[in-house]
């Protein structure tokens, strides 16, 4: 098996999106505790999934209140009327009729204030977990979570809340050990806990344990495909995960056929073609390799780390330097106002590649000179 080369590691670093434990058998469920669905209750959540799936969210978001109200401790439908309010007020619509407030700049604020609000008033479980998860401050967050779990210490929704605000505080140098402990708590209070189970698989995924992260992947997606809580492009997402596993272990045509199975999907198309673009370039195919990073270049509109690997392709493998150094120009200017720090390495990386380019040429041209010097003289 050959080494994963640079293009290959920048494609990790940047899809690498992923606990250690052994898979074991689980099946989701509709009776959880602050997620239970009668059956009028599912078919009125379908409907509302079908309304957001057609676009209508404003219609979907009324839908979603009725169920909310009739069902205040089902955490499921809260947390999806919480997101549909959070991409409605992305989209410049007040959900809340709430006056505006000073100091108060994203649509992100005016969630947190709404949801706060709530949970003062009435001081629940379920009121502090939606609180926490509409919070901007990750202290404020994790001492809601606190809070729901001394109210309730069995709410698996409040133990699966710390896991992800634990594992964002990078101040904790503890912070995996801690969110792992939180996560199994969540998993023994509520095994078929859907949310909770794709987060133990990125766990796994991060931390390293492959085939772990692969198996509890596979089940998740069996129990989530088709799943009305469960959104069609977070199953995309994991099947492009284990692509990734796959690659990561160096069975590259176990990944492409992986990746050619989802041709057509409109879902993560850039990622897609850049995973594809590994496996055959690690499989020795850089025809193919090329044919998928420029079809990732369509599918990203304007996004770096494809045309990085056009660049690397072209440079590395098909020998043709002149196309490299366009692609590597093409990539400083992409990044040129680049925010991110990962674009601002890539564009550190063209220019030192153009740099080198630009030196090879002119000793080339001086070399080219000497000799013509010396032809001269004789």
């Amino acid at each position: 098996m050959r080494p994963l080369c640079v293009l290959t590691l920048a494609v990790v670093f940047a899809c690498l999106p992923g606990c250690g434990a052994p898979a074991v058998k689980w099946s989701s469920t509709w009776d959880g505790r602050h997620a239970q669905f009668e059956d009028t209750t599912r078919e009125g959540f379908v409907e509302a999934r079908a309304l957001l799936d057609s676009g209508r969210r404003v219609d979907a978001l009324e839908q979603l209140r009725e169920l909310a109200q009739a069902n205040p401790d089902n955490l499921e439908i809260a947390c999806w009327l919480q997101d549909v309010e959070a991409a409605l007020l992305e989209d410049g619509v007040d959900v809340f009729d709430l006056p505006a407030r000073s100091g108060e700049a994203t649509p992100g604020d005016a969630l947190q204030r709404a949801y706060a609000a709530r949970a003062n008033e009435d001081p629940s479980v379920t009121a502090y977990v939606l609180a926490a998860r509409a919070e901007t401050d990750l202290p404020a967050a994790f001492h809601r979570l606190e809070t729901a779990i001394e109210l309730d210490p069995n709410c698996a929704w409040a133990h699966y809340g710390l896991s992800h605000v634990l594992l964002q505080d990078r101040s904790r140098t503890d912070r995996w050990g801690l969110a792992r402990d939180s996560l199994s708590r969540a998993l023994d209070l509520e095994p078929g806990h859907l949310r909770a189970r794709r987060l133990e698989a990125w766990m796994a995924a991060e931390q390293g344990t492959r085939d772990v992260a692969e198996r509890l992947l596979r089940r998740w997606i069996d129990q989530a495909e088709g799943d009305p809580r469960v959104l069609h492009d977070d199953v995309v997402d994991a099947q492009l995960d284990i692509a990734l596993l796959m690659l990561l272990r160096g069975e590259n045509r176990r990944a492409e056929r992986a990746l050619e199975d989802l041709e057509g999907e409109a879902t993560g198309r850039a990622r897609r073609w850049m995973l594809l673009t590994v496996a055959r370039q690690e499989g020795g195919d850089i025809l193919g390799a090329l044919d998928a990073t420029l079809r990732a270049q369509g599918a990203a509109g304007g996004a770096v780390l494809p045309v990085v690997q056009e660049a690397l392709l072209n440079e590395l493998f098909l020998g043709r330097p002149d196309i490299a150094n366009a692609r590597w120009q093409e990539v400083a200017e992409l990044v040129d106002d680049a925010t991110s720090m990962r674009d601002q390495v890539q564009g550190l990386r063209a220019r030192v590649r153009m740099e080198r380019e630009a030196k090879r040429r002119a000793l080339a041209l001086s070399e080219a000179q000497q000799r013509a010097d010396t032809a001269d003289a004789r």
